[in-house]
């Protein structure tokens, strides 16, 4: 029952990184980030993120069905052993799963941190460049 649980688990796991690569991607597109020159560095990060993140979740059943069915173990070994190796490599695969699911999650809100903080130093550099050159712009206003 726990195994079914935890299963249960990693699948929810898996749709929120699909929620957050599609809102990443719909993010990327909507904005037209890329064509801002000084962003195109992060946005290169995001969009190669985004790829392995898109692979995985692609392949994720592969993974989940190879857990159900011990395909590998079941040509070379007994059913004695199948059951044990088996078990054992689906507890692997599973924990590598969980592991790999939480590492795209982490890389992908670093890098949108990372843009948001890139995006923040740009605006205040603008405003601070506006506010010094200002006098000499619209001098008679002071």
């Amino acid at each position: 029952m726990q195994m079914i649980l935890r299963q249960e688990d990693r699948d929810e796991a898996v749709r929120g990184l699909l929620i957050k690569l599609s809102e990443v991607y719909n993010f990327m597109n909507e904005e037209r980030l890329v064509e801002i020159e000084n962003m195109q560095v992060v946005c290169g990060k995001l969009a190669r993120q985004t790829q392995e993140c898109a692979d995985f979740i692609v392949h994720y059943a592969d993974r989940k069905s190879a857990c159900k069915s011990n395909a590998p173990c079941r040509d070379h070994f007994k059913p004695s052993v199948v059951s044990f190796t088996g078990k054992r490599l689906a507890k692997d695969l599973l924990k590598e799963t969980e592991t790999v699911i939480k590492s795209y999650n982490d890389a992908l809100d670093a890098l949108m941190e990372q843009f948001r903080d890139h995006a923040v130093r740009s605006t205040v550099l603008q405003v601070y460049r506006i506010c010094k050159s200002w006098p000499q712009i619209h001098p008679n206003l002071d």
